[in-house]
């Protein structure tokens, strides 16, 4: 799409520039008599007189009408350097004044190209012409008039287009039979016929026909189940005997009519709309037959069925409420079917007589003809001087035949009507002026002022408690008992949160501005046999307990202002805000396993798509990570999905009910029967894709600009120079490229140390972020 508008941002400027070069012959309606006779004088004679009036000619196109009918001369119309023909009737129209070169020179066009589809299916909805499908054109024009063109065009091609995303595994194939007419604009009105090239915009109506198929199965008739993992098989993945399922390879071959699947519905739907073409170009002249056009489209049709898919599909397969369009990119060759203009019979051209007659025309009947009048248009009966122009017998600057004071003295200003403005005339103007303004009968109007500055809005007072309250289920220096971790597992919202000291985790869950709606919810949970769970107060990374004779205070406290507030609250009693829990009591929670290691790694590590990651450190101090609660397996499974694009292939969903972890066979989840799930939660491992854990050598990083020119002098010759600017604004440099393991790392770093980089240090990285060596190595196990 840049490239277009390049492109069309170049025709543009191209346009002007041939404008400017024509608009040049517009200074002869600024010429003077003399001037312009000057200027035919000297215009060169055509090179070739049989062609009929040309260059030398062109006085003529302007003059006739200027000189005919005349009383003063009869004369026969004479012929420039060739004979009168031999035999003229006359029914014979002796014509020069116009020219009708564009007449009966029909052109027709080969041309190719490539149709880009821009509708539901294509992740971007706009797919660039480099991946649009082959499509070629025939047409026939017929110029109109000198800047308009008729073109009648058909049209032969493929459209079709492919999506693969997570969620959706959309493609298809239409062949395209398209045929209609297209008006085109070429700028003919202002570039000269002399340049070779001219840039176009046309507008048109098409109709066309469209055959949609998709491609749902290979050439054995294997149909294609695509999995999260990105592969192709012969079985949908979870299915009964997956593990046997057949890698298979798309063949591209577009076997299945869309319409006859009617996936959604839709019936027998016409497959024929029309479509309103709006393009742009530029065309260009090889030889006097032959034109190249190059040209773009854009198709806006009157369907939403090329593809298959509106906004009324069901499912993934649901589209938006756009119609299917498509743009056309092509190159055509033009063939003029003529090849030379019509030539015209007898066409008449200049003689002395026709020269005399113009040299006594006199326009404005002053007595000075228009070719020695300095000043056309002068009104009749106006005296005038040898040059046509009006006296001015006082030089004041205003004509005689406009001027009420014919002796105004020499030097004296005046007005437009030739009177002076002597100081008897300034005092007039004073006493009216002074007469207007300080009438005592004089309307005023005041309007107002929009300069003054509107009122302060007083601000409100923001309330003086802002505390975030919470529900605290248990609080942990060491490891987490394994039945309770099942237990803190299966409530969706709960949170953890590492404190200051680096050892103790707090699991909370809700987060509440109200703290009767936290004091309800606590309730709730020691209904169900949590007796040590209570109230804390949320500060920044601290979790601090409320304790009970506060806990009352600020209850107190808070229902007071509740009352003040709404004083019909007191009669009806309601306080506190019903819980909105996202899960029930009896739901399932789904979470995804991102790894247990012996040593703890930072949350920020799991930097993902998959919001905020849980740390809980079980027995014998394995630190596990996993996602947020998720209600469905289908949410679970596109997370997992996700992340294994980003780099954490191993990972895994599990569910939790009621406190405990439940194999994925008791749930929604379509599992294999021959699978057997590992339901401990004691043992290690890591989803990490190993190649994204990257070591590299540091050698320094500016603060000050200033010094980076000096610095890119010292390691110029060192291997594998990067340099990076980091989220401060500091330069690092890193040498020696990527290491897969921190003793390479090191032994490089020590031989930079002998070519006199002292500064120089290991750094690991995770997906290009920084961590620390020891979450390196450990993602590493």
């Amino acid at each position: 799409m840049r490239k277009l508008v390049l492109l069309i941002l170049f025709i543009s400027a191209y346009s002007v520039y041939s404008q400017t070069d024509s608009l040049h012959y517009a200074r002869l309606d600024s010429m003077t008599p003399e001037e312009l006779l000057q200027y035919y004088i000297n215009e060169k004679e055509p090179p070739e007189f049989d062609k009929g009036p040309n260059i030398g000619d062109s006085l003529y196109y302007v003059l006739r009408p200027m000189a005919y009918p005349t009383q003063t001369v009869e004369a026969d119309p004479l012929f420039l350097n060739r004979q009168r023909p031999a035999q003229e009737t006359e029914t014979e129209v002796l014509d020069t004044s116009s020219t009708a070169d564009y007449k009966f020179r029909p052109k027709i066009s080969l041309g190719a190209g490539r149709l880009s589809f821009v509708g539901d299916v294509y992740q971007k909805h706009f797919q660039p012409p480099a991946f649009g499908r082959p499509t070629s054109d025939i047409g026939i024009s017929q110029r109109l008039t000198r800047y308009l063109q008729l073109d009648f065009c058909a049209m032969f091609g493929q459209l079709g287009a492919n999506e693969n995303t997570a969620t959706r595994h959309e493609n298809f194939q239409s062949e395209i039979r398209a045929g209609g007419l297209n008006l085109i604009y070429d700028f003919g009105n202002f570039i000269p016929d002399k340049y070779t090239v001219r840039p176009y915009v046309s507008l048109g109506v098409v109709g066309f026909e469209f055959l949609s198929k998709t491609d749902l199965k290979d050439k054995f008739g294997n149909t294609y189940y695509y999995w999260s993992d990105g592969t192709i098989k012969n079985m949908p993945e979870g299915s009964a005997g997956a593990q046997n399922a057949k890698l298979l390879v798309r063949d591209y071959k577009y076997e299945s009519d869309i319409r006859e699947l009617n996936k959604d519905g839709f019936g027998k739907y016409p497959e024929r709309a029309w479509a309103f073409p709006i393009g742009t170009g530029f065309t260009m002249k090889v030889t006097n037959r032959v034109d190249v056009r190059f040209n773009f489209q854009y198709f806006v049709t009157t369907t939403d069925y090329i593809d298959g898919i509106t906004n009324k599909s069901v499912g993934d397969r649901l589209g938006n409420k756009r119609r299917d369009n498509f743009t056309y990119t092509s190159v055509s060759l033009q063939y003029d079917l003529v090849a030379k203009s019509l030539k015209r019979k007898g066409a008449d051209t200049l003689d002395p007589k026709f020269f005399l007659a113009l040299d006594k025309t006199d326009s404005d009947n002053d007595g000075v003809p228009d070719l020695s009048d300095n000043c056309a248009g002068t009104p009749e009966g106006a005296k005038v001087d040898a040059k046509g122009c009006p006296l001015d017998e006082d030089n004041d600057g205003i004509p005689n035949y406009r001027d009420d004071e014919l002796n105004t003295p020499p030097g004296v200003p005046v007005d437009s009507r030739g009177v002076a403005q002597s100081d008897e005339y300034w005092k007039n103007w004073y006493t009216a002026y002074r007469n207007d303004t300080l009438d005592p009968n004089m309307e005023k109007v005041v309007i107002g002022n929009i300069y003054e500055p509107e009122p302060v809005k007083k601000k409100k007072k923001k309330k003086a408690n802002n505390d975030i309250f919470t529900v605290e289920l248990a609080r942990y220096n060491g490891a987490i008992p394994s039945d309770e971790l099942a237990f803190l597992l299966s409530i969706g919202d709960i949170n953890s949160t590492t404190l200051p000291d680096g050892s103790t985790v707090v699991y909370t869950t809700g987060s509440y501005d109200k703290l009767s709606t936290a004091v309800k919810r606590r309730d709730e949970f020691r209904q169900e046999g949590i007796k040590g769970s209570g109230i804390s107060r949320v500060r920044g990374n601290e979790i601090i307990p409320v304790g009970d004779a506060e806990l009352q205070d600020l209850l107190k406290s808070e229902s007071e202002d509740l009352l003040k507030a709404d004083p019909a609250a007191q009669d009806s009693g309601a306080v506190a805000d019903p819980v909105e829990e996202a899960f029930h009591r009896n739901d399932v929670v789904y979470r995804v396993q991102l790894g247990a290691f012996k040593k703890r790694i930072s949350t920020s590590v799991f930097n993902t798509s998959a919001g905020s990651v849980l740390e809980l450190k079980t027995g014998e101090s394995i630190y596990r990570y996993v996602t947020k609660g998720y209600k469905t397996i289908g949410e679970a499974a596109a997370v997992r999905a996700d992340l294994v694009i980003q780099g954490y292939g191993d990972a895994f969903v599990t569910a939790y009910k009621d406190g405990k972890r439940i194999p994925l066979s008791q749930t929604a989840a379509t599992v294999d029967k021959e699978f057997k799930e590992d339901l401990s939660e004691d043992k290690m491992f890591s989803s990490v894709n190993k190649k994204l854990v990257v070591f590299k050598v540091q050698l320094g990083q500016l603060k000050k600009k200033n010094f980076e020119a000096s610095m890119d002098e010292k390691v110029k010759d060192l291997p594998n120079v990067e340099k990076q600017v980091t989220l401060t604004g500091s330069i690092r440099y890193t040498a020696g490229g990527n290491f897969e393991n921190f003793e390479a790392a090191e032994k490089f770093r020590k031989d930079l140390e002998g070519q006199g980089f002292f500064d120089a240090l290991v750094i690991a990285t995770f997906k290009n972020e920084i961590i620390s060596i020891q979450e390196a190595n450990e993602l590493l196990k």
